[in-house]
């Protein structure tokens, strides 16, 4: 599935092994109007990931991966469109994760 989303906020997750996001999809309008709104986990094709889950091969303990994160990735920035590659819905009831890939590097 492809993802045109509008980011809202962005984090390295809480375990240091990809970003958080909340975007609004660009896409579809809701029929009562509106987009809708979801929890993105971002694992590949932003810069700075590939060498996060290298540090985690490696063995640093999930604190050390975010502060590396924090430190070293530039987040997305509020507004910024991103076109997503959902790779796997994760989750359980309401409370659904969308796992994704950045469709094309972004630099």
């Amino acid at each position: 599935m492809y993802l045109e989303g509008k980011v809202q906020t962005a984090k390295v997750d809480d375990f240091g092994t990809g970003l958080q996001l909340v975007v609004v999809d660009r896409q579809v309008v809701k029929p009562a109007g509106g987009r809708p709104q979801y929890t993105v986990k971002v694992v590949r094709g932003w810069p700075g990931l590939d060498e996060l889950r290298q540090l985690k091969k490696d063995g640093n303990t999930k604190e050390d991966l975010v502060a590396w994160g924090e430190q070293n990735i530039q987040l997305p920035q509020e507004d910024q469109v991103l076109p997503l590659t959902v790779l796997d819905i994760t989750g359980k009831q309401g409370f659904k994760t969308l796992v994704c890939e950045v469709a094309q590097e972004v630099a």
